[in-house]
């Protein structure tokens, strides 16, 4: 089947309508929340997370502290490295701008 040719002036309208139609209705509507349930389960849910939290720390490897010292190095070398190419930049547009300014 040929699609149809809709003018520029209602192409826009067309769009909107055909995703209208593709659009799904919601299954079920939004359920309330018991808020009395929901407070008194509260602290239990926490507690459920803190633990969890713990679990999954107990999982984490973490480095040896030698390798934590090079990988500290390695962050503050970085540092040093982009201060002094920034400080370079802005040296630079200093002088420009003054040099600019005098003309």
């Amino acid at each position: 089947m040929a699609k149809r040719k809709v003018s520029r002036k209602y192409r826009k309208k067309a769009i909107i309508e055909r995703q209208m139609q593709e659009r799904k209705l919601p299954s079920q509507p939004r359920k309330k929340i018991n808020w009395k349930q929901f407070i008194k389960k509260l602290p239990s849910r926490i507690e459920k997370f803190c633990r969890d939290v713990i679990h999954e720390l107990k999982r984490v490897t973490w480095p040896t502290r030698k390798a934590l010292l090079n990988y500290t190095i390695v962050v503050i070398v970085t540092i040093i490295i982009f201060a002094i190419i920034l400080g370079v930049f802005d040296l630079g547009f200093l002088r420009l701008v003054e040099l600019m300014t005098k003309i």
